[in-house]
């Protein structure tokens, strides 16, 4: 993990397993490396897709 902190004090931190994140501080960022690695460990991956299916009935009987 490597981390750049920038002259404004913005924080990059290159994670191998997601990437660059970046925070306005070191904190900000590695919570949200911490709330990404919390998301994976979910049962759905942290997706939140929902379906719904819906019949439509014609009123021909």
């Amino acid at each position: 993990m490597s981390v750049v902190v920038t002259q404004d004090g913005t924080c990059i931190i290159v994670d191998p397993e997601f990437g660059a994140v970046s925070g306005r501080s070191r904190d900000e960022a590695e919570a949200e490396i911490r709330r990404r690695k919390a998301l994976r460990q979910r049962s759905d991956g942290g997706l939140n897709i929902f379906t719904k299916h819906t019949e439509i009935q014609s009123g021909a009987a």
